[in-house]
Formats: C-alpha cells, sequence, structure tokens
C-alpha cells in the first residue's frame, strides 16, 4: 500500500550549502502533507543530526575544495545508497526552498525530471546542450528528437531507475575524466544529454514545479568555500527544534 512506500531525499550540502541543506529538510518537512515515509540523506563534511532532532535524517560524509566537485558528486553520492530501503530516490540542490504545503503527487513517477525555466524562452533554440563532439554529454545541432532542456537541480523516480540512471552518468565523467574534458553545465550537461535521448517517463513542467529553486536567502557567495556560516549554526544549533528560513542573510521563524 501507498502509506507503506519510502522516498528517499539526497541533498549535497557541503561547506555553505549545509545550512541550506538544513533549511531544505526542516521546511520539506512543515510542508508535506502527504503519506509515504521520508528519509533524508544528506552528503556533506558536517554531521546534520545535531541541527535535525526527530528527522529521519542519514549522515554520509563527503568533503569539496572547489563548488564544481559539490555539483559533480551527486551521481556517485546516490549511488551509496543503493542498498537501503526506499522505494524511490529524488535530488534536490541544497538551495532549494519551499513555501507551501505539497504531497508527493507532482514529483512521483518512475524517472522524473524537471523542464527548466528557461526551457521555452533563453533556452528554446537548445543552445544550453553540450555541442562539443568529444565529450560523453554531447547532444548534436542536428538531432531529431525533441529538446527539452531540463534543471540539473532535480530528478528522482523508483530506486532502480535512479540509480541506473547515475550509475550510466557517473560513467559518463569518468570517461571525460579521462580527457580531461569538462560539460559547459558540469553535471546539468549530462543530465540534459541522457534525457534528450532517453526522455524521462514524467516531465514536470515549470508552472507545475512546487518549489523554489536555486534560492540561496542572500547568505553571500556560496560558490566561495570558506564562506563563514558559523553564526548560522549556532542560530541554527539553538533553533535546532524549530522551523526557520533564511530571507536576506538573516534566519528566519517559522510558525
Amino acid at each position: 500500500m501507498d502509506q507503506e512506500k519510502t522516498i528517499a531525499i539526497c541533498i549535497v550540502c557541503t561547506n555553505s550549502y549545509f545550512i541550506l541543506g538544513l533549511r531544505f529538510v526542516k521546511k520539506f518537512n512543515h510542508y508535506y502533507k502527504g503519506k509515504f515515509k521520508i528519509k533524508f540523506y544528506l552528503f556533506s563534511d558536517l554531521d546534520p543530526t545535531m541541527y535535525l532532532p526527530n528527522v529521519n535524517v542519514n549522515y554520509i560524509e563527503d568533503k569539496h575544495d572547489h563548488w564544481h566537485e559539490g555539483t559533480n558528486s551527486k551521481f556517485k553520492n546516490i549511488i551509496k545508497i543503493e542498498n537501503e530501503d526506499c522505494d524511490f530516490i529524488y535530488y534536490f540542490d541544497a538551495d532549494t526552498n519551499i513555501d507551501k504545503d505539497f504531497d508527493e503527487s507532482w514529483f512521483l513517477g518512475e524517472l522524473v525530471g524537471g523542464e527548466h525555466y528557461g526551457n521555452r524562452s533563453w533556452l528554446s533554440d537548445g543552445k544550453g546542450f553540450d555541442r562539443n563532439e568529444i565529450g560523453k554529454s554531447y547532444v548534436p545541432l542536428d538531432s531529431k528528437l525533441k529538446y527539452t532542456y531540463y534543471y540539473g537541480a532535480f530528478f528522482g523516480g523508483t530506486k532502480e531507475r535512479v540509480i541506473d540512471f547515475c550509475k550510466t552518468l557517473r560513467g559518463y565523467q569518468i570517461e571525460d575524466k579521462k580527457i580531461n574534458y569538462e560539460p559547459p553545465v558540469n553535471d546539468e550537461s549530462y543530465i540534459n544529454s541522457y534525457f534528450h535521448f532517453n526522455p524521462p517517463d514524467k516531465t514536470v513542467l515549470t508552472e507545475d514545479f512546487k518549489f523554489l529553486i536555486s534560492d540561496k536567502g542572500g547568505i553571500g557567495e556560496t560558490r566561495n568555500t570558506k564562506l563563514d556560516i558559523n553564526a548560522f549554526l549556532l542560530q541554527m544549533l539553538e533553533n535546532k527544534d524549530k522551523t526557520y528560513d533564511i530571507q536576506h542573510g538573516l534566519l528566519k521563524l517559522i510558525d
């Protein structure tokens, strides 16, 4: 039965993205009105458990010296939970934000991608795709297939489909690494190449996407791995039993 199903939510949140990952988990739990069991997997350089009491959170240590390493780590990290007890796996970027009630109906499917908000405007001519033939994320200009540009910030589906998806894309990364090639939009380039040739069973259209993409809360330059987040960590620990947002660089408690 549906109530017995478990969704694993994966978030890579090293360096300053750690506090954004905490915000995501807090707000996901606060606004989630669905009937599935939720398990969070946080890949980080800091242990989140003390900040998230009474939350089903699993800490898997990871470290990144550059923001490129963080964004490129999502495939290899998700593969690490291949043997975990769950039915679905979904990845969300740590700087995803939530501001209203939701359930799982809008993102549930076999293999799911999210239509990028620019797909019907500045990305409509397909210029976001990797056009370099040497790379594994290459998509030709003269492809006969439909061009739809997808977020790198979100994907998911059944555990089997997502693990297979991640293993394929991790293999692409390894092959490109051998020739010292980095795609123009990093992991997002691989995702778009895969979905171009293997369209997801479900595409969440921009207007149906319930969360906010790339909301960094005004905390500063998050790509700076040395960004000081200690003041936030102290506040989050003091308010570990409460739900909060980060707006304009300040912690805001939510009733």
